[in-house]
């Protein structure tokens, strides 16, 4: 925040007529104290702000001549900015949002940034340095004691629950928890986290007056919906570690076709016309899939299908404006704003099929991978 002290005592003290040696006598102060004040050269103590805010009829922000509004727009760019390019370019973030909240440390919009982009920078699971371990627990006892936003105090939560899990993972493969306490620990603060149905896209289905308002609360509820359904079933048992490149999955990859499958079948039901909105990103990572599990188990015509649509479907989302408007059926009239997810989506799927895939042997070798890679 912004404070302007010795400029607002000095505009002050004119505006009553006084002497820098006059004030200092009605304030029982040296005249050399006030001198100082007003070159910002020192500060009164804080029990001495009231005093010069009521002697001058004035509250204690217009004393200091905090400059709130531009100090919130300052913030809001910050945050706006994070918002737009988390997770990859956390460490560009981390300095900046480091500098705000030395001059803001009760704002815990930047403070639940802050966590996440320490645990981004930080390295996952037993790579957490200490002291990277130290000040996220820091971080998050202070926003769950001190933050009166439930929103950003749940965004805490579910940061410190999946940062603790991760750290309590076995040392080894198939050996037990590294560090059970805290394993414990994430789940007695997910005991502590509401259920779906306390969650704002759900309530706002029920309060929002009928109408507009009502039913664009009901579309984001099912965009929303559609979204953690599809990661529910990431992480159903049937589908095992999706993630290609992980050998010991190759050999569930019919199930893991199978699932996903379901979630293109899904997602293709409610959304008609490829207007996906907030999942587009997850069909293209599942079409991504779809080619690299096809492909392991031989049917590279289905392969390239699916590699072909994950790209075209890649480079359109790309090609959207940052703010859409959906045309599916069920979501029409609803904007979507890309903003979060907005992470060039053609070029990382170029850099998972060109470098991070493990093709069986022949595929990359085939004209047809060329081919599609030649899309980007």
């Amino acid at each position: 925040m912004t404070i302007c002290f010795g400029e607002s005592l000095r505009r002050l003290r004119k505006e009553k007529s006084l002497t820098q040696e006059q004030l200092a006598a009605r304030l029982n102060v040296s005249f050399q104290t006030i001198s100082n004040w007003e070159r910002d050269e020192s500060w009164p103590d804080l029990s001495m702000l009231p005093v010069l805010a009521s002697f001058f009829g004035v509250t204690t922000d217009a004393l200091l001549a905090a400059d709130k509004a531009a100090n919130e727009r300052r913030i809001q760019d910050i945050l706006d900015a994070y918002d737009a390019h988390k997770p990859d370019t956390a460490k560009e973030h981390m300095p900046v949002l480091k500098a705000a909240l030395a001059e803001n440390p009760t704002d815990y919009r930047l403070w639940v940034r802050y966590m996440e982009c320490l645990l981004y920078c930080g390295g996952g699971g037993l790579n957490c340095a200490p002291e990277t371990r130290k000040e996220a627990r820091e971080i998050y006892e202070n926003i769950d004691a001190h933050c009166t936003n439930d929103r950003i105090r749940m965004w805490a939560k579910r940061l410190f629950v999946m940062h603790l899990h991760s750290i309590a993972q076995p040392l080894e493969p198939g050996g037990p928890l590294g560090k059970p306490e805290l394993q414990e620990e994430a789940e007695r603060i997910l005991a502590e986290m509401p259920d779906l149905r306390a969650c704002r896209e759900h309530v706002a289905t029920m309060v929002s007056l009928p109408g507009e308002d009502h039913l664009r609360a009901v579309q984001s509820e099912l965009a929303s919906l559609l979204w953690m359904t599809t990661h529910a079933i990431c992480h159903h048992d049937l589908y095992g570690k999706a993630f290609p490149g992980e050998e010991q999955t190759f050999q569930y990859a019919n199930e893991i076709l199978y699932a996903e499958e379901i979630t293109q079948r899904l997602l293709d039901l409610f959304y008609p016309d490829g207007d996906y909105g907030k999942n587009t990103f997850l069909v293209i990572y599942d079409l991504g899939y779809q080619a690299f599990y096809n492909a392991v188990l031989g049917n590279f015509d289905e392969a390239f299908a699916a590699m072909r649509r994950s790209l075209a479907q890649a480079l359109a989302f790309d090609a959207l404006p940052r703010v859409t408007t959906h045309t599916s059926p069920l979501f029409r009239g609803l904007a979507y704003d890309k903003i979060t997810q907005d992470r060039g989506m053609a070029a990382r799927m170029q850099e998972l099929f060109g470098e991070r895939y493990p093709w069986p042997a022949g595929f990359k070798e085939d004209k047809r991978f060329a081919e599609a890679m030649g899309m980007i």
